[in-house]
């Protein structure tokens, strides 16, 4: 169960196989047409998931992009950086090698430095969801700043052997570093790696798949002081607490070494639809698997040999059910792509020894993707896009006596032009309005034997409230200049992101919020060939 390196081994194996996938790129790049290029992020990414479309609806595409951005939060949720700057590195495209294999990849690779980062003691941040997954982690409450690498390696490959057998078989692999640079000092590395596969008979113009995946998700965590006489109770700002659940906390706990660890399977089956102009397809799948928390002690024994003992502390428990479905329409010179998604997602704890459970999670989410893109007779290009969202999260502990629940829908809308300046070169000019908004909101706290302050309730559990309880509004600007060259096309791109507060709730939970907007810049190059 321990043995760490069967698990990078198998991981290494999977990344090396995905590379040589990947690498076919540049052998098939020259057959892509220019045409491909203009489609929608949500068509690339469905055809990215099923390289078999490409027996259906040929369309090849591939694409490297180099990226920089700057983030500045005015407000966030509290375990988030203030500030950071990231590099990103993308490579993508989807190929059909003949008539029976078709193949997709994506390699991604991005260093991220975050600034001012509370409240955490994992690489785990909650700028983009309400709760970090597993709450049993460490925490102290001073900021400081992180570096952050993530790789990411992804690649399927699609056999259709007889016209009524359609295959599918991938691979993905994830490793993620993480530092920071204050005490106290934690370092994380973390390996996800993913083998699925999907297998499916087709009549005529219908084909219906059984599906599967297997996971396998490792972290290991080792918090270190240069300073070690200062993680003592009167430095109250590097004083570590172990947080379990949603706010009931500990002091004095071994911190220095812990891992996670998870594996486990996902099912499902999906219906799929081709005809010359449509693609339609919707699936189920099945997600159960428990995610165990341990405590590592190392000593040395009579023999002079160092050894590890691992004590499973902790464990959440997921329950997983989600519904999809993909379109894919052209018709009389227009294309629509749309992805319908549905979550609902169940997470509770269990304290192996203390034989209790405190902490329960539940969350649904329902989103609807869609892109609409067509050419004028100037051979401009238009896009119009609309993002729908609608979700609720419900967290409950009880050894805090803390009940939260937040419903909210927000939407995401955007236009873009293109003006052509010559026959090879092209400005294209969008702009996206986003709207997010607080349904229903609830948040009941009752201390529990004690009238002392609960640090975690009151400095993150409450200003996150406040945050996802609060109306808000966003503008984002983007411009791109594009360049025709031969069967290439190169690309700038500029992007200028404003998101507001348009409530007062959460400027009233955080008193030192200065009032200023959240601010995002990137610029990007790109190539298509």
């Amino acid at each position: 169960m321990h043995n760490n390196y069967k698990n990078r081994l198998s991981l290494n194996t999977c990344l090396v196989v995905l590379l040589l996938l990947i690498a076919n790129q540049s052998l098939f790049s020259q057959d892509t047409r220019l045409d491909s290029i203009d489609i929608s992020t949500v068509e690339k990414n469905i055809r990215l998931e099923n390289p078999y479309l490409s027996f259906f609806h040929p369309l090849d595409f591939s694409a490297t992009s180099f990226n920089y951005s700057v983030n500045k939060q005015g407000f966030k949720r509290v375990q988030s950086p203030e500030r950071s700057e990231g590099f990103n590195f993308n490579s993508q495209g989807v190929f059909q090698l003949s008539p029976k294999v078709a193949l997709s990849g994506r390699l991604n690779a991005v260093r991220e430095k975050e600034h001012a980062v509370p409240f955490i003691l994992t690489e785990e941040r909650t700028t983009n969801q309400s709760f970090i997954h597993n709450p049993s982690y460490f925490y102290a409450p001073r900021a400081a700043d992180w570096l952050k690498q993530d790789y990411n390696i992804y690649g399927v490959l699609a056999y259709r052997p007889v016209n009524f057998l359609i295959t599918q078989l991938g691979v993905e692999g994830n490793f993620t570093k993480a530092y920071r640079d204050a005490d106290p000092r934690p370092k994380t590395d973390h390996y996800v790696y993913n083998i699925f596969s999907k297998i499916g008979l087709n009549w005529k113009q219908h084909s219906l798949f059984a599906k599967g995946k297997y996971f396998n998700d490792y972290r290991a965590n080792d918090i270190m002081y240069v300073n070690l006489n200062t993680n003592v109770p009167s430095s109250d700002s590097v004083y570590i607490r172990y947080n379990e659940g949603y706010g009931n906390q500990y002091k004095g706990t071994l911190y220095s070494s812990t891992e996670y660890k998870s594996d486990g399977y996902i099912w499902g089956g999906e219906y799929a639809f081709n005809n010359r102009n449509i693609h339609f397809s919707a699936g189920y799948d099945y997600q159960y698997f428990i995610e165990r928390f341990y405590k590592v002690y190392t000593y040395k024994d009579t023999d002079n040999q160092n050894y590890r003992v691992y004590d499973k502390y902790s464990g959440l428990r997921t329950d997983k059910h989600s519904v999809y479905a993909n379109f894919l329409g052209r018709f009389n010179g227009y294309n629509w792509a749309s992805r319908f998604d549905f979550w609902d997602q169940l997470d509770d704890n269990f304290n192996y020894e203390l034989k209790y459970r405190t902490y329960r999670l539940h969350q649904y989410q329902l989103g609807w993707n869609n892109s609409v893109s067509w050419f004028n007779s100037k051979n401009e290009s238009q896009k119009i896009r609309l993002d729908l969202l609608y979700g609720r999260n419900n967290v409950k502990d009880i050894s805090v006596v803390l009940n939260r629940e937040i419903n909210y829908f927000q939407y995401r809308a955007g236009y873009e032009k293109e003006f052509r300046i010559n026959a090879d070169d092209k400005l294209a000019l969008g702009v996206d309005q986003y709207l997010y908004l607080p349904v229903h909101k609830n948040f009941v706290y009752t201390p529990y034997e004690s009238n002392k302050e609960n640090i975690f309730v009151q400095k993150i559990a409450i200003p996150d409230y406040a945050y996802d309880a609060s109306e808000k509004l966003g503008l984002t600007l983007n411009l791109k200049y594009k360049m025709n060259r031969g069967k290439i096309r190169y690309e700038m791109e500029g992007v200028l992101t404003q998101n507001w507060l348009a409530a007062n709730e959460y400027k009233q939970a955080v008193p030192g919020y200065n009032g200023n907007a959240n601010f995002i810049a990137s610029f990007a190059l790109k190539v298509f060939y």
